[in-house]
């Protein structure tokens, strides 16, 4: 550790001097691999009474409760509906680490884990770590449900105005959609 000095002039120059680390990381979403479908989650809440959505409104409770039921929610449909290869994102390192077995579940919200664990035994299941920033959509849908009710939308033209912006966004930043819409 540095000397800190315990005068105010020495230690207003040694500030001024002072230049932090910054480390930038550019997110963007891409796409699955061949054979596997992106499912990205996210669950919200707010407010005192501590309402709760995943995309429709849910029990209440917090918003790793939230999550929890977002996860359970995907796989069963990823099961529902045979999809093997599911790839599972997150922006809740908790629910992250819980799910590769790397931590336990903690009390308020091990309800549903034993369910969501054989429902990923059904499948083959890559679990990771998104940045909220990469998670924009999942985000804007969970809270979009708190602020206007449930929202369904089964394909990109039934999104409303503001999914279909942070998609284009999306779009434009990933390289590899830019050089397969060209060739279409």
């Amino acid at each position: 550790m540095q000397n800190v000095p315990h005068k105010w002039p020495e230690l207003i120059q040694k500030l001024e001097k002072y230049t932090p680390d910054l480390k930038v990381t550019k997110v963007i979403w891409e796409l699955p691999n061949e054979g596997w479908i992106k499912v990205n989650i996210d669950g919200a809440s707010r407010g005192d009474s501590r309402r709760s959505s995943i995309g429709k409104e849910i029990t209440y409770g917090t918003n790793n409760e939230a999550e929890e039921v977002a996860i359970l929610e995907a796989m069963r449909y990823c099961v529902d509906n045979r999809l093997a290869n599911v790839m599972l994102q997150t922006d809740s390192m908790l629910m992250k680490n819980v799910l590769e077995g790397k931590w336990g579940a903690p009390w308020n919200i091990n309800e549903y884990f034993e369910e969501i664990k054989t429902l990923i035994e059904e499948c083959n299941v890559r679990v990771s770590h998104i940045l909220r920033e990469g998670n924009s959509l999942a985000d804007y849908i969970a809270n979009c449900a708190l602020d206007s009710g449930d929202f369904e939308a089964q394909g990109f033209a039934q999104l409303d105005s503001n999914s279909r912006m942070i998609v284009n966004l999306d779009k434009s930043q990933c390289p590899y959609l830019r050089v397969k819409a060209a060739k279409n």
